[in-house]
């Protein structure tokens, strides 16, 4: 598809600070970033912090919101439950209910629901992956069950999409945190919470980003190769998807928005979210 041009108008930008879109407290609590005198239908992405499903907020990336939102887009950073107080699949549900909430609200906040994106960091693009390409709802929740949890398209940013394929590297201890078994007595369970078993024809397109450096050696890192393995099944399976290799750097780089690894990573997605939200009916 041809790369439609950024438009250059910017907005002023509204911020509504913690709204809550479910039971959970702290943890329910979102933040819109919204471009003022923008159309009534414009785009939104939602974007889903990392740090091993067991720390970090949304406030970590203000930035993100503030830009998409001169830009034209709606923005929406969001908290979810952490483990060991919730193991899975309570984050997936806080995920899932964070869409289905906001679209039960676009005419209060002038967003098309039926165009939504993602962006997330590691822990946050696992989940992301998983709300574009997994329809169903995980665990009992059923509040706004009739609207959708999909997204129309995901930024995977040095996302452990692939838990079994986890277990090899440093950070197995944090997966197995997340799950709240070991692999060894639960390993259907970890299929299940891995987006790439959810890989089918139909997938949304899908900007996959991984620094060189990031190999899985350290506790906390996510090895390359899963996202490169993520990215060919998705063009097997006949996904728009692009996978971007940042050389030199490693994990967790996209919280400091002067780092240049960061600035590469935000102007692709920019493109990328142009292309798939705005220009797509």
């Amino acid at each position: 598809m041809k790369d439609i041009e950024i438009p250059k108008k910017r907005f002023a930008v509204e911020i509504r600070r913690n709204i809550a879109y479910g039971p959970h407290g702290e943890r329910n609590l979102l933040d819109a970033y919204l471009p003022r005198n923008a159309s009534r239908s414009r785009p939104a992405v939602i974007y889903i912090h990392g740090g091993g499903w067991c720390h970090g907020s949304k406030d970590g990336f203000i930035w993100h919101g503030k830009d998409l939102a001169r830009r034209g887009f709606a923005a929406f950073m969001i908290n979810y439950r952490f483990w060991p107080d919730a193991c899975y699949p309570a984050a997936v549900e806080d995920a899932q209910l964070a869409v289905r909430w906001i679209r039960a609200h676009a005419g209060d906040f002038g967003i098309n629901p039926r165009k939504i994106g993602g962006m997330g960091c590691s822990a946050g693009g696992h989940l992301g992956s998983l709300l574009a390409l997994c329809g169903f709802r995980f665990g009992k929740n059923s509040t706004l069950g009739k609207y959708s949890s999909r997204l129309q398209c995901m930024v995977d940013v040095f996302g452990p999409v692939d838990f079994p394929a986890m277990m090899e590297s440093a950070s197995k201890p944090i997966v197995e945190g997340f799950i709240g078994k070991s692999f060894s007595t639960a390993k259907s369970t970890y299929l299940k919470a891995s987006p790439v078993s959810y890989v089918s024809k139909g997938a949304p397109p899908f900007l996959i980003v991984h620094g060189t450096e990031d190999i899985g050696i350290s506790r906390g890192q996510v090895p390359i190769s899963i996202s490169a393995s993520f990215y060919t099944k998705l063009r097997m399976a006949g996904a728009e998807a692009c996978f971007m290799t940042i050389a030199g750097a490693g994990h967790g780089f996209m919280g400091d928005h002067r780092n240049p690894a960061a600035k590469q990573t935000w102007n692709a997605a920019l493109k990328f979210f142009n292309n798939n939200l705005f220009s797509r009916e």
